[in-house]
């Protein structure tokens, strides 16, 4: 304005505007929801008079408003707690109807307003103005910022417009908070679930199982009440094993209340396998005397299966009439069920192995002593009458060895000896029995050394195993049987596990790369929007320029996960047609945004061959980016489209610093890259080459890299079909 001086207005809006670049990038830095309203209402009192500042955020159920931060005399020493009392829903109130109707409301006297709502306590003849404004991102209302002051008008347009360019930025900076506490939600499940495993590994009872499952799951899941019943084999009935109260105490003892008839269970049992969700009409028929509590709400039922024929249901009773359970929650449910039904197996078997020991351990045994030099006995036990026939005392001075049968002599004396040198062992022999058959005998041997000259004695246990043999061979029948399910769900643990890191890497990769294109979006438009502002012609075509790039960015990146998922699921087909590969790929490699400023050298002859043109486009626009993302501009690459007998080879290659043997198949996977990714060149969070390999594979070709001759590297696709 040259030398002119400044205007009251004038600069309290240069104030208001380095507030609001200062704040707003501030509140990008910030990853609490609290904190981002805490600020919000710290900055505006520099810059705003007001005696009260709210900032409302909108919750998961589209309804509620919070106030996360509150400021003001009215809550002097409580600016970080929530006031029962503030809490309103959309449509109510001056802040629930801007919430509703997305617009701004400035008014000199709330009094005025015909729907205002006094705070239950306050004074009703205050005069008080008030100035509310939604925060929008997008046509999405994340919440509102709402200002008092005593006093008639003692808010202009200047502040609503100011209040009106933050709330944008707020807006952007919740919803990034908001999926950065989603990823922490996440790593705490993933924590808990862990911690669960973990623990349930040491139990061996199935009630201590499931009760600590039930004790896991309020952490997990909002409800007012857990239970567990586990099937009767004899009857088929369900009986409650288990159960927690939270909110409410039940209506009668649940452990004692009458077990579940199998045939009014398998009318509400809706999957053996899956968690799902008995509504409130639904649950509403369940007879009377099965009903543990004295409202009726959703309840969630996760199965539980385990080894070798237990069944029975985790079953969780949502908090209030009005709750209801998310996919969230049946997704949590069924790895509970999945980790209670692992362990459960587990302690099964872990029982059957304590009985078989039980067993053994009460066999008639005999306890006896040799000499080290020449194995004579120098004590036996008085069950050897049982075992080895004959008086004890006649076997005292005959030699370790001649108790065993003809066939085994010879390999079980040297097993003996062999323990001085090879630590304790366990061997198993033939022996004549009194009656005159042959029977088993498991010795446990020990060395009772003495000096370094050798052993002084050996000494022993003597245990029949006849018995066990038999049940041994019963018991290899039983394991091959069961051999099968023991590999299903160690598959099934492995494959949660990798499950698990996959989403943690898919969160990661997309929040990064959605946030970099909306963040540019968002800047640009902010600047448009700016009426105030008279940008030259040639930067506003600039800003739409950018902003149409970025939106072409996400709108690549959103359809390359979702081909992804469509071709993960296999309900992808292609689309064939006659096609001129030659004249689609001197096309893509022209119109080709991603190569950026480099040479692209074409070898494509005319060839016609059966395809689906859009997919083997994306084949080739993909194999570009990946190249321009691993050159410096200015190189050079090369396209070549050759017929083969079978069908045709594409290859795309350049001389940038190629890709390691040990990352040539890694590479294909969905979300991995290579260290020192120029990601500005290619809008993709690493599922451009999986889709490459994806589509060769859907058209029944393949896809690999090879060192380029020369140094770089050579992506080539193989589509099979005549070419002509």
């Amino acid at each position: 304005m040259g030398g002119e001086e400044r205007g009251p207005d004038e600069i309290r809006w240069v104030a208001q505007l380095n507030m609001l670049h200062s704040l707003a990038a501030r509140l990008n830095g910030l990853g609490d929801v609290d904190e981002i309203g805490g600020a919000i209402t710290a900055e505006l009192k520099t810059i705003v008079d007001y005696h009260n500042c709210r900032v409302y955020v909108l919750q998961d159920d589209g309804v509620t408003l919070l106030p996360v931060a509150f400021r003001g005399e009215l809550f002097s020493g409580y600016e970080t707690e929530t006031h029962d009392e503030l809490i309103v829903k959309v449509g109510e109130g001056i802040t629930g109807r801007v919430a509703e109707e997305r617009v701004s409301l400035l008014t000199p006297d709330a009094r005025s307003v015909d729907f205002s709502v006094t705070i239950p306590g306050s004074a009703e003849d205050v005069l008080e103005s008030m100035l509310a404004v939604p925060m929008l991102a997008r046509d999405d209302v994340v919440g509102v910022i709402v200002l008092s002051m005593l006093g008639f008008g003692r808010f202009d347009d200047e502040d609503q417009r100011m209040l009106e360019v933050l709330a944008p930025h707020a807006a952007v900076a919740i919803q990034n908070a908001r999926l950065l506490e989603s990823e922490r939600e996440a790593a705490r499940t993933s924590s808990a679930l862990l911690g669960l495993l973990q623990t349930l590994t040491v139990i061996d009872d199935v009630h201590g199982i499931l009760q600590e499952a039930l004790e896991t799951i309020p952490g997990l899941v909002e409800c007012s009440a857990i239970a567990a019943y586990v099937r009767e084999k004899e009857t088929g009935a369900f009986r409650l094993t288990s159960f927690i109260g939270i909110d409410r105490p039940p209506i009668q003892d649940p452990i004692g209340s009458p077990a579940v008839n199998p045939q009014v269970a398998e009318q509400f049992l809706l999957s053996f396998t899956e968690p799902f969700i008995l509504t409130k009409d639904v649950v509403a028929e369940i007879p009377a005397q099965y009903a543990m509590m004295d409202v009726v709400t959703d309840v969630l039922v996760a199965p539980l299966r385990w080894e070798p024929e237990g069944f029975g249901a985790l079953v969780m009773l949502a908090r209030t009439e009005e709750s209801f359970f998310s996919p969230h929650d049946l997704r949590l449910a069924r790895g509970i069920a999945d980790i209670a039904s692992l362990a459960l197996g587990n302690a099964t078997r872990l029982r059957q192995l304590e009985r078989f020991h039980d067993l053994v351990e009460s066999l008639d045994a005999v306890l006896w002593e040799a000499e080290g030099d020449d194995l004579t006995f120098s004590f036996v036990s008085k069950r050897a009458w049982d075992v080895l026939g004959g008086d004890p005392e006649a076997w005292l001075h005959r030699s370790w060895g001649e108790h065993v049968h003809a066939d085994d002599r010879a390999g079980a004396i040297a097993a003996c000896r062999s323990v001085h040198d090879l630590g304790d062992q366990t061997i198993e022999y033939r022996v004549p029995s009194p009656d005159g058959r042959t029977a088993w005998v498991r010795d446990q041997i020990h060395a009772v050394k003495s000096g370094r000259t050798g052993p002084q004695r050996f000494r022993g246990l003597m245990v029949d195993i006849t018995d066990r043999k038999e049940a041994e061979r019963a018991l290899s029948e039983s394991e091959r049987k069961y051999s099968d399910a023991f590999r299903r769900e160690r598959e099934a643990s492995h494959q949660l596990r990798a499950l698990d890191e996959l989403k943690s890497t898919f969160l990661e990769a997309v929040s990064h790369d959605l946030r970099t294109p909306l963040t540019s979006i968002l800047g640009s438009a902010l600047t448009l929007e700016q009426r105030e502002l008279d940008l030259p012609k040639a930067d506003a075509l600039d800003l739409v320029r950018l902003i149409a790039s970025n939106a072409r960015r996400l709108e690549t990146l959103l359809s390359d996960l979702l081909d992804l998922d469509r071709l993960q699921r296999g309900i992808m087909v292609p689309q064939r047609r006659p096609t001129d590969v030659g004249a689609l790929v001197k096309r893509v490699s022209t119109e080709a945004e991603s190569r950026g400023k480099r040479a692209v050298e074409v070898d494509a002859k005319p060839l016609t061959v059966s395809i689906d043109a859009a997919k083997v486009e994306r084949i080739l626009e993909n194999l570009l980016s990946n190249a321009s993302r691993h050159t410096q501009e200015g190189a050079r690459i090369w396209v070549h489209a050759h017929a083969q007998e079978s069908g045709v080879l594409l290859v795309v290659e350049d001389a940038g610093p190629g890709v390691p043997d040990e990352l040539r198949e890694a590479i294909f996977e969905p979300f991995r890259q290579l260290p020192g990714s120029r990601s500005e060149h290619a809008p993709g969070v690493g599922v451009g080459l999986s889709l490459v390999r994806r589509f060769a594979e859907l058209h029944g070709g393949r896809a690999w890299v090879q060192e380029r001759e020369g140094g770089g590297a050579s992506f080539r696709v193989f589509l099979p079909g005549s070419a002509r």
